[in-house]
């Protein structure tokens, strides 16, 4: 990976927690990838705790042959008493693996014991526990010797009784305890998918507390909750974690684990308790990205392959960029847009160009921009702003904001003729001009 080290001195003596269930722990190769990614951490003097929890096979064992079944409130696995002492040799079946594991792999660990989390009944979910107090200071002395800490579901009530306690709560615990800079769930796909946009599902890189929460009331077109069932517990823990004080959650596929938390604009879902958007006018050093993200939004295309954003080359690029509004997160560009004067029409300005990354869409940046752009041309002293689409997904945008002129005046009307030029006939229908009023902003 071309030039992680600067991530890597930045988060050198942090402490970062990854939950690794399911296929990390039934496939010998996915539990590799995931310590080979732990390895070159650890290696560059990050402090990792890996909280491991049971096996798709052996949750079917579970529901099929102890009658264990999800609590329809929490989503949590209710378990029969009678499933305890299966539950707790499966957890040290895979202790040893993990352990077997780091030896081959080379990486110093040690695995604690269930006693470090102490657990009490949580009522009305049979022997699934809550935790009532963790040795942080077993796990802080692993940590300190640059060691990989090592826990693993479950945990003994103040009888030393095993109980089972889900790996996703548990770490989002764990994390909070040692205010932890990262939390990591690992899982099969890369982050969260919202089912809808052009084009069908699409990831969603960030999100904060407050935006999380809405989610889990969103609900899609026949009427069923957008984030899916198996998912729940890990937005459950995310919401918990950062509420809590952890830096940053995220959701990542197994073998993408290093690409997530050590590149500019990472590939899983990221949780923060605040987003940090700003938007600002680009630099002569953003020109890279700017034509990066230009160039990514030419994919987007009519039904006749007219691409939606107007081809601009480099040179046309550099010269708009004193005009050119990006959207950033972290100092990572995600959009951006350039407005120019509307000639022949005083105090009006046309919004060109505005793009947001793929990653990013339909999760409310659009709109963020776009607001942005139109409260700084109002306290310019613009009159009104307008901008022509042929996008659906741009046009839903603009509706937000403007409107379409049953009448528009002869400065208008010239400058639609012109976008119409690059488009074919039979989709000339489509190319909208919508005008916003900037006057009472």
């Amino acid at each position: 990976m071309p030039n992680v080290n600067p991530y890597y001195a930045a988060f050198e003596g942090a402490t970062f927690v990854i939950q690794a269930e399911a296929e990390a722990v039934d496939h010998g190769p996915t539990l590799q990838a995931v310590l080979s990614g732990v390895g070159d951490l650890l290696g560059h003097g990050i402090r990792v705790l890996l909280v491991f929890g049971k096996g798709t096979r052996f949750e079917s064992e579970l529901v099929e042959k102890f009658a264990a079944r999800p609590h329809p409130e929490t989503n949590r696995l209710v378990i029969p008493e009678t499933a305890l002492r299966r539950m707790a040799d499966e957890r040290a079946r895979i202790a040893q693996a993990v352990d077997e594991a780091c030896q081959a792999a080379g990486i110093p660990c040690d695995v604690l014991t269930p006693g470090i989390v102490q657990v009490e009944r949580r009522i009305g979910h049979g022997s699934t526990g809550v935790p009532t107090r963790i040795d942080t200071l077993a796990i802080r002395s692993v940590l300190d010797r640059g060691c990989l800490a090592v826990v693993g579901f479950g945990g003994r009530d103040v009888l030393g009784r095993f109980l089972h306690v889900p790996s996703v709560s548990l770490a989002a615990d764990l994390a909070v305890e040692l205010q932890a800079q990262k939390l990591l769930f690992l899982m099969h796909d890369d982050g969260l998918t919202l089912p809808n946009g052009v084009g069908g599902p699409r990831r969603l890189s960030f999100a904060d507390l407050e935006g999380l929460l809405c989610l889990l009331q969103r609900r899609g077109d026949r009427g069923e909750f957008i984030i899916p069932g198996p998912v729940l517990p890990k937005v459950h823990a995310s919401i918990r974690a950062v509420g809590g004080g952890v830096g940053q959650v995220h959701l990542v596929s197994y073998s993408r684990l290093l690409d997530e938390i050590l590149s500019r604009t990472g590939v899983g879902t990221m949780i923060e308790r605040q987003q940090t958007h700003h938007v600002d006018y680009a630099r002569t050093d953003d020109l890279d990205e700017i034509e990066r993200l230009h160039v990514e939004a030419q994919r987007y295309v009519s039904p006749v392959g007219t691409p939606y954003v107007k081809p601009l080359d480099r040179a046309e690029l550099e010269r708009l960029l004193p005009r050119t509004l990006l959207l950033r997160h972290r100092e990572i560009i995600i959009g951006k847009l350039h407005v120019v004067r509307v000639p022949d029409a005083p105090g009006t300005f046309q919004i060109g160009g505005l793009v947001i990354g793929e990653d990013h869409q339909d999760s409310q940046q659009g709109q963020l921009l776009l607001s942005e752009t139109l409260a700084r041309l109002a306290e310019q002293g613009a009159d009104r702003a307008v901008a022509v689409t042929a996008s659906p997904r741009a046009a839903n945008l603009f509706k937000r904001f403007g409107e379409t002129p049953d009448s528009p005046d002869p400065s208008l009307s010239a400058l639609l003729a012109r976008a119409l030029e690059r488009y074919a006939t039979a989709e000339r229908d489509d190319v909208r001009l919508f005008e916003f009023l900037l006057r009472d902003r």
